[in-house]
């Protein structure tokens, strides 16, 4: 767990972050008999999938290693400064180091500079070869949704956390997902003041400092929660969301009838579902003029009258 969280210590995307998504989805390793580099800069390997499927890719490391990308900037300065005509630079796998799990690659240059870097499956996971894959299955399950202010400390000792853990199948991983969050207005009846203050001192806040910014989170984990029924949630789940005091003090006092959730986002890695969803599908709205009707798909706008 600790070589699992310092890393993140450090990153926005972490320290901003709210809300956290426990996912499954199958387990990703590399079949490491089948990994060499073709030459200094590309990669070819086996990925198995669970124990069923596997994908096999023959990428430049420029695509799928991100050091790489932040070193050299574009794809061409790659090719160019590590040319094959060109012995400055070599790069080899440490066979000693690496494992189904991830490989280590050194970089070596003629000054005797070496650096290391590192390449998982999901590194890999994230492109567009192996997404565009018939075998590709891993998009993850939610199976449990939260929030918290104090991250760090939330997830180190999460009881849910180990109990996911120790009920995956031996083809599966747990992965955690932090998010950040966004809001938009569309259709408020008091549209007009909306840039005066009126909606917008409602909303906006500085980031995770006052009530009403950590009400909107409890708002976004409540939403998420009732429109995915994780598997290892149990509040929430069964509420009739409309009657929902903070749903009630936040948004219906506020004249907003409908909320849409949008919770698909850059490729299959991210397909995010739960087995018990209440619509399949990444995009939909709810009406609280018709709460009967449930979660629909997509956008749903409410005629204003005047």
């Amino acid at each position: 767990m600790e070589n699992f969280i310092e890393p993140l210590k450090e990153r926005d995307e972490f320290i901003y972050s709210n809300i956290y998504l426990f996912t499954k989805s199958k387990k990703l390793r590399f079949d490491i008999k089948k990994t060499v580099l073709t030459n200094k800069r590309t990669l070819k390997t086996s990925i198995n999938i669970g124990h069923n499927n596997k994908i096999s890719i023959e990428s430049s490391l420029y695509n799928i290693a991100p050091i790489i990308r932040e070193i050299y900037g574009t794809e061409e300065d790659y090719n160019y400064l590590c040319s094959d005509d060109d012995d400055f630079w070599t790069c080899e796998i440490d066979d000693e180091n690496s494992s189904n799990d991830r490989i280590r690659l050194l970089q070596k240059a003629k000054t005797g500079e070496i650096f290391d870097f590192w390449i998982s499956p999901e590194n890999i996971e994230n492109t567009e070869i192996f997404e565009s894959n018939s075998n590709y299955n891993c998009q993850p399950e939610v199976v449990y949704v939260g929030q918290s202010f104090r991250m760090i400390d939330r997830i180190s000792s999460h009881k849910t956390l180990h109990r996911a853990v120790s009920e995956l199948k031996d083809d599966e991983d747990l992965k955690i997902f932090f998010a950040t969050f966004k809001y938009g207005y569309g259709g408020h009846r008091n549209f007009a003041d909306i840039f005066n203050g009126n909606v917008s001192k409602i909303w906006m806040s500085q980031h995770g400092k006052s009530k009403e910014y950590k009400s909107k989170i409890d708002l976004v984990e409540r939403f998420l929660i009732h429109f995915l029924q994780p598997k290892y949630n149990s509040q929430h789940k069964k509420t009739k969301i409309q009657n929902d005091e903070l749903v009630k003090s936040i948004l219906l006092e506020n004249d907003i009838d409908v909320v849409s959730l949008n919770i698909g986002v850059n490729g299959k890695n991210f397909e995010f579902w739960s087995e018990k969803q209440q619509v399949k599908t990444e995009y939909c709205s709810f009406n609280f003029l018709e709460p009967e009707k449930g979660y629909q798909n997509g956008l749903i706008t409410n005629k204003i009258n005047e």
